[in-house]
């Protein structure tokens, strides 16, 4: 099978910038091969495409991450052991005999070009108490760069994972690097929930983050770099999240993140049904909170026509508290909208150029908790404008593949929008920008919106603004995530999301198609 292009995002590549100490970061997004040979076959492919990319790199990175479910499926397990005191490209007639040939071939792809190396695995791990005698996990694992394990995660937020097992309680991973970092990872669905995502940063003060995903996006407020970008920010941490690439799925977006400081590499596949092989580089400071050089920015991305990218919608949008824009040029408003704890004002000036927009757009606030599988559940307060189809609120997040999301969206220029919200203060919860432009599908940097908070008596106070006139806006929102609700209560509504099911059974499909081919 081919591989397709091969693709290195190059960067300026020094440690030591105006006397400030960073480290080179790569993260992948990665196609697996799902089709076209046995499960063997597949594993192979998907290897060899890791360590193209690990060997384009040329030794010059610190630290390289490959995403979820892209390497080997539950027919060609491994065992992952949690730590080693060699390389597991050394091995030994003392060696676990379960430790997989193609883990062992990274190990040395780690020694061989000096970094860090992330990759998650479908692990095999005895457990006396099942039927099987042993359990099946979702790890990621970490090599240093003799290619010795030096961490282990066992996913704990399982999503749609019917055949996987999860830990007693949710573990936090966590190792440290020989330039002065410590890094904490986890995988995908963890980083809608307190634990451990969260944990992390709030209980163990980590400020480096690595997240492995293969990630459905969703309109409005959870699209895949919009999410990251978000979370980052809010938690003041560097980020490296590498995703799978499977646009015709639905799964798509990778990115390198400096918290407060914004996006510096991203790709998120829109406009084919077909995923890449790519890999982002960047340069982070050591100390999350010194500042990037300029060029570290990443260059305006060209403007979406067709979007392929197959898109979730947020469930029941009828059910926020909404007011629509008049479409009229030359318009402002000063609008005051509630629902239950939850008060928002908006300030928008906008202007049109005469054409009619595809779009319209409606300012909303919701309070509620929606469930994503079983008894999983976010409990949500959000504020924030976001585009609709039609008048109606349930159209709010609607796109269709053919769509042109630049002719959607022109024809209207907000001259001034400006959210200020007061959400109820709570021990656990993290409140985070959500912006995303139909101009390449990204979120506003910081350049181009301010962000700020402020503890009052029994509220904070949540101020967002542009800076800057903008076109061809998706979402400008205030997104904020309540973990201490999630398990009842604390919220007007139950909203389940179904729409998540049909991409990710797609997924399922071929995945069957793989193991027993």
């Amino acid at each position: 099978m081919a591989f397709g292009f091969l693709w290195l995002l190059p960067v300026a590549l020094q440690t030591v910038v105006l006397g400030l100490d960073f480290y080179t970061a790569g993260v992948a997004e990665f196609r697996p091969s799902i089709v076209g040979g046995n499960s063997e076959q597949l594993l192979a492919e998907n290897l060899e495409g890791y360590l193209q990319l690990i060997a384009a790199g040329n030794s010059t990175t610190d630290i390289l991450v490959f995403p979820e479910a892209t390497l080997n499926s539950v027919l060609q397990l491994t065992a992952v052991p949690a730590f080693t005191e060699q390389s597991l490209c050394d091995e030994s007639p003392q060696d676990d005999a379960e430790i997989a040939p193609f883990l062992r071939r990274l190990a040395c792809a780690a020694r061989e070009f000096r970094t860090y190396l992330v990759v998650n695995v479908k692990e095999k791990a005895l457990d006396k108490g099942s039927a099987s005698g042993h359990a099946i996990y979702n790890t990621n694992v970490v090599f240093d760069r003799s290619g010795a394990v030096v961490s282990r995660y066992r996913k704990w937020n399982l999503y749609l994972e019917s055949n996987t097992n999860r830990t007693e309680s949710p573990q936090l991973a966590t190792f440290r690097t020989d330039f002065n970092v410590t890094f904490g990872h986890f995988v995908c669905f963890d980083m809608l929930f307190y634990a451990p995502a969260q944990e992390l940063v709030e209980g163990l003060g980590v400020r480096h983050v690595i997240v492995t995903k293969m990630f459905n996006s969703e309109l409005p407020f959870l699209t895949a770099i919009q999410f990251q970008q978000g979370w980052a920010w809010a938690n003041k941490v560097n980020l490296l999240a590498a995703g799978a690439s499977l646009p015709q799925a639905g799964i798509s977006g990778s990115g390198i993140y400096a918290g407060v400081q914004g996006t510096v590499a991203r790709v998120l596949i829109t406009d084919s049904d077909v995923g890449d092989r790519k890999m982002l580089l960047a340069r982070l400071p050591v100390n999350p909170d010194d500042i990037i050089p300029l060029e570290e920015e990443p260059a305006e991305p060209e403007a979406i026509t067709s979007v392929r990218l197959k898109l979730l919608q947020q469930p029941d949008m009828d059910m926020f508290s909404t007011w629509e824009l008049p479409m009229v040029g030359g318009s402002s408003v000063n609008k005051s909208i509630c629902q239950e704890d939850l008060c928002c004002r908006f300030e928008a000036d906008w202007t049109t150029n005469g054409s009619v927009p595809g779009y319209s757009y409606r300012m909303g606030v919701w309070v509620g908790r929606r469930r994503y599988e079983e008894e999983q559940y976010s409990s949500i307060r959000l504020c924030g404008l976001f585009a609709c189809r039609s008048g109606d609120a349930a159209s709010c997040g609607l796109l269709d593949s053919q769509d042109n999301v630049v002719l959607l969206t022109q024809g209207l220029e907000f001259t001034k929008l400006l959210i200020e919200g007061e959400f109820v203060r709570r021990p656990r919860r993290l409140i985070s920008p959500s912006t995303l432009s139909a101009s390449g599908f990204y979120p506003l940097q910081p350049s181009q919106m301010s962000w700020a908070t402020e503890e009052q008596d029994n509220v904070t106070l949540v101020r967002m603004q542009l800076k800057q006139p903008q076109g061809h806006l998706m979402t400008f929102a205030i997104y904020g995530n309540y973990f201490d609700e999630s398990a009842g209560g604390g919220g007007s509504s139950l909203v389940t999301a179904p729409g998540v099911l049909l991409p990710l059974l797609l997924v399922l499909l071929l995945t069957i198609k793989m193991y027993f081919k």
